[in-house]
C-alpha cells in the first residue's frame, strides 16, 4: 500500500482558518454598510453600481460560508 501525506489540518492550522474567514467577513462588512447606503441614493447609476457590489459581496460571503462547511471540521460542542 503506498504511502499517502496526511492532508488533515492539525488543529492550530483549522482555528487559524476559522479566525481568517471570519477576519475577511469583517473586512468586507463596512463595504457592505456603504454599498446598503449607496443604495438608495437618488442617482439611478450610483443605485444600480451599489446593487452590483452588494451582489459581488454577498457572492464572496457564500463562499466563504461554503469553504467553511466544507473544508472545516464541525465546531466541538456542536
Amino acid at each position: 500500500m503506498p504511502d499517502t501525506p496526511d492532508t488533515t489540518p492539525a488543529s492550530p492550522d483549522i482555528a487559524a482558518l476559522r479566525r481568517q474567514l471570519h477576519d475577511i467577513r469583517g473586512i468586507l462588512s463596512p463595504a457592505m454598510m456603504k454599498a446598503d447606503q449607496l443604495a438608495t441614493h437618488p442617482d439611478e447609476k450610483v443605485r444600480a453600481g451599489a446593487e452590483l457590489i452588494i451582489k459581488a459581496i454577498e457572492a464572496t460571503v457564500d463562499r466563504l460560508d461554503d469553504m467553511r462547511r466544507t473544508c472545516l471540521p464541525a465546531p466541538r460542542g456542536k
